[in-house]
């Protein structure tokens, strides 16, 4: 338990604090360490079926609870920094002379530069309903035609919070509105009554080894727009608070005398100097659209070829935080000729309404601060909102030969192309408040973030295929007795896989519009950042000459993802062989190895412009590995 007294109590007060000496390596535990939490679905599924003449009907419902009970502060016992500022020398005007103070002396004297805490008194529980109903025909026209037509009713009922713990800040009021408080609803969301999907398909048999077959559905994702179904900000029923130091010559306290951070109660100002959540209470559901077309061919009794296209388009779909507290970009501007007019400190006209532990509870603030939409908060947020989209258009080829002569394999190949406007979705654990660091250029325009997605994977070829070798009984070449215990039997298989790599991200180590509310900077491109193959190589993976640092006030020109990883080539083998011990007993045996050619699987390269390992690869995943098993069947 820490010793450190007036730490706010927590379930997890056994919990070491973590303690960041600025250029040592961090004591205690990461964010999220420390979590207790349930979850269940509870489903009710019931479908019937029936047959009249050459319809096969079927209905159904499918309904699901959702509970989630979570305890789950990032920092259940405070995170404390010490850097070097308040044991440096100080100059005639009050600043810090090079050169000097030590951080890791701040932490042997106990000064604190800033600390915060995560508080979340009791477990929150969110709940979430969903309920489908569906009806589909698969009708046979005629002796070679076959529809399968559908429809798909949702119901993604909003989600709530146990004892209504939960909070939405108001655009209008600056305030908190406090859910099924004071004439509010208990959800964040409105329920979507209209949500009918359709299903189409039909195969047409042209020959009877040729077939052609094309379909069209939509799905209702849940209504965030990803796999969690909870909709509900529950700041300020977990949130963070802290301390700083106000002038950089006091510490903001001493370990030994400890913090003084009360926590209040829940109130409407509970978010004032902070981080909170808005919600786009209208905002509809994410759904997936796909549709296909294929030809299938047979050749003979053993091969089949197959060719087709697929295609599909997310709507709706989670996305990462973006800032609604951000300065546009011809606010930005304005630094360019006049750094003052953004950058230099006036008084703070809300100084006493917003706790001074708080970076804008100061008697001073940045003029850029004021020009905010929401100045007397740092970020604002729309929490989970669901607005991305992505397009998915692909070319598959597929050619089988089943099992004869004792081979069988498989071969196919994909041409594709994935494009997308948000490369990562939003973080599904419980949020003390929006996250610092936005994943958008700039959160005013989204067309910044469309491009090919890190999830693209252009070409991917695999195959596979079994060999039973043609030593043994009742095989090509016939063995009996103890030569047949030892060589006959055997099986050869293996599995093959090549893909291209995918695009990746590419920021600045240094974001220097962060002041402003840009959570992330781009670098301007000013050349071809890919590298011919011969060059290519892990201490230099792309052409880093072709990027250049965009300066402050400004907003890089490179596009999300413009460089590519490396490709994936694998190959696994396996060899193996029943042995028979008695008429129902029988020894299995497999030597398996993978990525037998032990072909480096190479991580994705540094990213991050301005750091010393940008373009490089330091880092590969498993190497060849070998594998004996032995199974005993009975």
């Amino acid at each position: 338990t820490s010793s450190i007294p007036t730490i706010p109590t927590s379930p997890f007060s056994d919990s070491f604090p973590t303690f960041d000496v600025v250029g040592f390596q961090q004591l205690g535990p990461m964010a999220n360490g420390n979590a207790d939490f349930t979850t269940s679905v509870t489903q009710f599924v019931d479908n019937l079926s029936w047959l009249r003449g050459r319809h096969s009907m079927k209905m159904g419902v499918d309904l699901r609870i959702e509970h989630l009970d979570v305890l789950q502060p990032p920092s259940p016992t405070g995170s404390f920094q010490f850097n070097n500022i308040l044991t440096s020398n100080l100059t005639a005007t009050g600043g810090t002379v090079a050169g000097t103070g030590n951080a890791f002396a701040s932490f042997l004297l106990g000064q604190v530069q800033t600390f915060s805490i995560d508080v979340q008194p009791t477990e929150l529980k969110p709940r979430a309903k969903v309920a489908e109903f569906f009806f589909q025909d698969d009708f046979k026209a005629t002796s070679r035609l076959a529809l399968n037509l559908g429809v798909r009713y949702t119901l993604n009922f909003p989600s709530t919070v146990v004892e209504d713990q939960g909070a939405v800040f108001n655009l209008e009021t600056q305030q908190l509105d406090f859910l099924g408080q004071g004439g509010q609803s208990r959800t964040a969301r409105s329920l979507e009554k209209l949500n009918f999907t359709p299903r189409i398909g039909l195969a047409y048999r042209i020959t009877d080894s040729f077939i052609v077959r094309s379909g069209y559905s939509i799905t209702w994702i849940e209504q965030a727009g990803i796999t969690t179904p909870f909709t509900t900000p529950l700041f300020p029923f977990i949130q963070t608070t802290g301390q700083r130091s106000l002038d950089n010559i006091n510490a903001a306290f001493v370990l030994s005398t400890g913090p003084s951070v009360p926590v209040a109660n829940p109130n409407p100002d509970s978010g004032l100097g902070q981080g909170v959540f808005a919600v786009e209470r209208n905002q509809e559901s994410g759904y997936a659209q796909q549709w296909n077309l294929s030809f299938q061919k047979t050749f003979g009794s053993d091969w089949s070829a197959e060719v087709g296209y697929l295609g599909s388009k997310l709507t709706n779909l989670g996305v990462p935080d973006v800032n609604l507290n951000q300065l546009t970009t011809e606010q930005l501007a304005i630094g360019l000729t006049n750094p003052a007019a953004l950058t230099g400190q006036v008084p703070n006209p809300y100084f006493g309404q917003i706790p001074q532990s708080s970076s804008l509870g100061g008697p001073t603030i940045a003029r850029q601060q004021l020009l905010r939409p929401y100045p007397r908060f740092t970020t604002v947020a729309f929490y989970r909102n669901n607005v991305g989209h992505s397009t998915y258009h692909s070319i598959q080829s597929r050619l089988e030969r089943r099992f004869s002569g004792g081979v069988t394999f498989t071969a196919a190949y994909t041409f594709s192309k994935l494009i997308d406007d948000a490369g990562a979705v939003f973080d599904a654990a419980i949020l003390t408040g929006p996250a610092a660091s936005f994943q958008a250029a700039d959160s005013f325009n989204r067309r910044l973030e469309k491009d090919e997605s890190t999830g693209s994977i252009p070409h991917a070829f695999s195959g596979s295929f079994v060999w039973e070798l043609p030593f043994g009984q009742n095989r090509r070449w016939a063995l009996s007795g103890w030569p047949n215990t030892l060589a006959g039997g055997w099986q050869l298989a293996g599995i093959v896989r090549v893909q291209s790599g995918s695009p990746l991200a590419v920021t600045q180590a240094t974001n220097f519009n962060a002041f402003a509310g840009f959570g992330i900077q781009r670098p301007n491109l000013v050349g071809d950042p890919e590298l011919p193959a011969e060059v290519r190589s892990t201490a230099l993976w792309f052409n880093k000459d072709a990027f250049a640092q965009a300066g402050v006030f400004t907003l890089g020109n490179a596009s999300r993802n413009p460089v590519v990883g490396p490709g994936y080539q694998t190959l696994d083998v396996m060899v193996g062989k029943e042995f028979p011990i008695t008429e129902s007993v029988r020894l299995e045996f497999r030597a398996e190895a993978f990525n037998v050619t032990n072909t480096p699987p190479l991580a994705a390269p540094n990213t991050s412009f301005g750091n010393t390992a940008f373009g490089t690869i330091t880092r590969a995943l498993d190497p060849r590995v070998f594998e004996m098993v032995m199974k005993l069947h009975f």
